[in-house]
């Protein structure tokens, strides 16, 4: 990213995303003319919530902040990633990994029925257990608000398998 947008941004608002690899990475961004970026909660929270107060108190209009996490799964990951985007403000957020791993699969059944249950707005019931609820392009948020940031239930730890080395 070292070539300047020129008149592109009188035309269209340019925000970067893959190329958002640091903390300074937005302002030489904007020096090119761009005015986005993005909150991923794969880069960190704390980069998120940074990005938006210099974006909200940087003294220049027209920035903005886009939500997207291609690849938070249905569970406490998608969970807390709710919970981001909506403390930012942010109503519109890009969000696939749902179609990449239908709902909690690979997660043990009493795992899936902890989180369907505490969650009941956020999941539906699915053939093989619980899925994202999403209606008209939404997703209701309501019971993320508790103690624990954003997770009424959690993983079952124990039943889960370390990654091989090999």
């Amino acid at each position: 990213m070292e070539t300047p947008l020129g008149d592109l941004t009188a035309q269209l608002p340019f925000l970067i995303d893959e190329s958002d690899d640091g903390d300074d990475a937005f302002a030489h961004a904007r020096e090119l003319g761009y005015t986005g970026v993005s909150s991923k909660t794969c880069k960190g929270i704390y980069r998120s919530l940074l990005k938006a107060i210099r974006i909200r108190t940087g003294g220049v209009s027209g920035l903005f902040l886009s939500g997207e996490d291609l690849t938070c799964q249905a569970g406490l990951a998608v969970q807390q990633d709710l919970a981001l985007v909506s403390l930012l403000g942010l109503s519109h957020v890009e969000r696939n990994g749902h179609h990449y791993v239908a709902g909690m699969r690979g997660a043990p059944q009493a795992e899936k029925a902890r989180f369907a249950a505490a969650h009941p707005d956020l999941y539906e019931q699915g053939r093989d257990g619980p899925l994202l609820s999403i209606r008209d392009g939404r997703i209701a948020i309501a019971s993320l608000g508790v103690i624990g940031y954003a997770s009424g239930a959690l993983p079952d730890f124990e039943a889960m398998e370390p990654l091989s080395a090999g």
